[in-house]
């Protein structure tokens, strides 16, 4: 699943970077984890539904401290053409997206997290790209300007 995650800090060795969560927690985001990656080990808390709630934990780091990012992780493909609806900046918005869909004849939309922040309404599990993308069309047709067939 795509999600937006706050990084704390990057480390070359996992006991620097124990040291550095330690930290962290003992601030108050007791949900610091320590992800290890190619180049390293970086301490995060993961799981951000939006942006501006990634934004409001950013502010609260830097009064502690912390020079947090926020960052993108995109979820790995896995193969399915899904149609996608739209976009919502929170899960509200994004409900109402999947509500108007089906009062118009595109019913079982879903939500999912938006590697950004934000959900994404789609519908999944299009055979091939070409059934996807007829489906796009007449999703646009019928008031979803930003319709889109997308391979996930």
């Amino acid at each position: 699943m795509s999600t937006l995650e706050a990084v704390f800090g990057r480390f070359k060795t996992h006991q620097a970077a124990i040291t550095f969560r330690n930290r962290v927690t003992s601030r108050g985001f007791v949900n610091a984890n320590i992800i290890e990656g190619c180049d390293g080990f970086r301490v995060v808390l993961r799981g951000i539904d939006t942006f501006d709630v990634g934004v409001d934990l950013q502010s609260e780091a830097r009064k502690e401290g912390f020079a947090v990012t926020l960052e993108c992780i995109q979820a790995k493909q896995i193969g399915i053409w899904d149609g996608i609806l739209g976009h919502g900046r929170d899960r509200p918005s994004a409900n109402a997206i999947a509500s108007r869909a089906a009062s118009v004849g595109f019913p079982g939309a879903k939500l999912r997290s938006d590697p950004c922040g934000g959900f994404e309404v789609y519908v999944a599990g299009f055979p091939d790209q070409r059934s996807a993308q007829s489906w796009a069309e007449a999703a646009r047709a019928r008031g979803f300007p930003d319709a889109a067939a997308e391979l996930n």
